[in-house]
């Protein structure tokens, strides 16, 4: 009977064992690997948040993609937007990307460096597109994986981007998090 009560023991052990790794998340990075040159571990992640809420001073926003990379120990945030028409205003280094969390708090980063608008144009339209990279710290980053993001803003020099997230993509914005932390 003794041996028995242990077999069961040993056997619920590993169920629970068994249970909370494939309950773990799954992490589906963009690239994960070293640097070529430096050997630095490095690692991305992107998303793209749903863009038919997006609005905009003026214009619309047909893309918005958001992502979070890593090198080293150092983290920061890439946000790229494309909108349909000629705009021409900078990202500039003082305009602040807002993420207001579900427990009340907020996050302000601002980008490296000052970014430019990419122009094209095809026979239908011109379009414009913004890629710019924002310095994040890990704190604020587990900040957000701990607590949903529920609204952004981004600052351009006289318009800004505001967006409510909905539910698929507050999960998106969190598990992105998660999953560069690991």
């Amino acid at each position: 009977m003794k041996k028995f009560t242990q077999i069961l023991g040993l056997g619920i052990l590993f169920l629970f064992v068994t249970t909370l790794s494939l309950s773990a998340q799954k992490c589906k990075y963009d690239y994960n690997k070293a640097d070529p040159i430096t050997g630095e571990a490095t690692k991305g992640i992107g998303m793209n948040i749903e863009s038919k809420a997006f609005v905009m001073t003026s214009g619309t926003v047909y893309r918005c993609n958001m992502g979070f990379n890593k090198i080293g120990d150092t983290y920061y945030m890439n946000v790229e937007i494309s909108y349909t028409g000629n705009l021409r205003e900078y990202i500039l280094k003082d305009n602040p990307l807002i993420i207001k969390l579900s427990n009340g708090e907020t996050i302000t980063i601002y980008p490296q460096t000052d970014f430019l608008p990419m122009a094209t144009a095809n026979q239908n339209a011109v379009f414009t597109q913004y890629k710019a990279k924002y310095d994040i710290d890990a704190a604020s980053i587990q900040k957000i994986a701990e607590s949903d993001p529920t609204f952004l803003r981004l600052s351009m020099e006289s318009r800004t981007y505001d967006r409510s997230l909905d539910s698929k993509d507050k999960k998106k914005f969190t598990n992105a998090a998660r999953c560069i932390l690991q």
